[in-house]
């Protein structure tokens, strides 16, 4: 008797514990979409930035710069992951939005890359 309560102890801990990887294993992939999905949205980002400002006759505004990726941003969020995180994403990409605003960026490729790298790193 004493054998097989040690033996179902046993089991149920190992069954935790592979639980408990397959969700941190899980949450790693996740990260990592995440990541990619931000920067190539960022990508996009530099780019429509760098061409509404070589094409405008006037100033542009961000909420229209925003108005102009949020579909597609929206759209990506929900292909991610099945559509986990698509607040938390949003969130980030309007601080990403307002980063390439403000700074004016201009090599979307660059700007990618690095942000890939820190969000990953």
């Amino acid at each position: 008797m004493k054998k097989s309560i040690i033996l179902i102890v046993c089991l149920s801990f190992f069954s935790g514990s592979l639980v408990s990887s397959q969700e941190t294993e899980l949450n790693s992939e996740e990260t990592i979409e995440n990541c990619k999905t931000l920067g190539y949205l960022s990508f996009l980002a530099v780019e429509k930035f760098k061409t509404l400002r070589s094409t405008a006759s006037e100033e542009i505004e961000l909420d229209d710069a925003k108005e102009l990726l949020e579909p597609v941003a929206l759209q990506a969020f929900k292909m991610n992951n099945g559509g986990r995180n698509q607040e938390q994403l949003f969130d980030e990409w309007n601080m990403m939005l307002t980063d390439i605003f403000l700074n004016e960026y201009s090599d979307p490729k660059v700007y990618a890359k690095t942000y890939m790298g820190e969000c990953l790193g």
